[in-house]
């Protein structure tokens, strides 16, 4: 989804419904927004500000929790320690603004309503390739779609969003119906295969072993530590998406 920021409010404005889910799609949105203005204020002004709210494009209101608003910050400024984000920066503004004399800068009020449309005009289409083997599992339903989702753009999709596989000259058009997320705890060990192979991962990941039909969670994050052997100073969370195919053509319209 290709949300835009169309203005600010408070917190507390229920004339704009509060945005559920989608959870990477609205900060890409408000991350753009926040480097476009150049604002700078912190979780508590955006929970009590006049204007420190994000209205989204389809009429919604973002609405994050003092850390969530420290990462949304440190996403947009590019706060980076060896450890990561550093959302504290920013997790609340007064000690910003007193102790390091840091110059707060908050959006105009005012929201453009005019620019409200339906959910669905900002729906994206994802285009992947795959192999035959892959491109017959996906479009006969045996195959489900994991991806990781910190990269080229993935971490927009989101449900109602269009995923094109690519095999030769076929192509099969799918819409996301659901999207179930976790994480890679690579960063808290500092090790992308002792992340893989901890504890707390394991007992983070137990309540989606449903979702992945026997899949063994630690497995998943043995395959994103292969990818990332280095350890990467992020958590990479990955996606399983379901769907309901829209098509199933080749480059010529023909059915494939």
């Amino acid at each position: 989804m290709k949300f835009e920021v169309i203005g600010w409010t408070n917190y507390e404005d229920e004339t704009y419904p509060e945005h559920r889910g989608d959870f990477g799609a609205v900060d890409c949105a408000v991350e753009e927004a926040i480097r476009r203005g150049g604002y700078r204020f912190g979780g508590d002004s955006h929970q009590n500000g006049e204007t420190c709210t994000p209205v989204l494009s389809d009429g919604t209101r973002a609405l994050f929790s003092f850390r969530e608003w420290g990462y949304i910050m440190a996403e947009a400024l590019d706060l980076r320690t060896e450890n990561g984000l550093d959302y504290m920066e920013w997790y609340m503004d007064i000690e910003k603004s007193l102790i390091d004399g840091e110059e707060l800068v908050y959006p105009p009020a005012g929201v453009e309503k005019s620019r409200i449309k339906p959910r669905a005009e900002f729906a994206e289409t994802f285009p992947f390739a795959v192999s035959p083997a892959e491109f017959e599992a996906i479009v006969s339903g045996k195959k489900r779609v994991e991806l990781c989702t910190k990269e080229g753009g993935r971490e927009r999709v989101c449900r109602d969003d269009f995923l094109l596989f690519a095999c030769g000259e076929q192509t099969c058009r799918v819409q996301v119906t659901g999207v179930e997320s976790f994480e890679s705890f690579a960063a808290l060990f500092g090790n992308a295969a002792e992340g893989a192979e901890s504890e707390t991962a394991r007992r983070k990941n137990l309540v989606n072993c449903a979702l992945y039909e026997g899949c063994d969670p630690p497995a998943l994050h043995r395959s994103l530590a292969a990818r990332y052997p280095n350890g990467e100073s992020e958590l990479y969370s990955v996606a399983a998406f379901t769907f309901a195919r829209v098509s199933e053509k080749n480059e010529k319209g023909e059915r494939s």
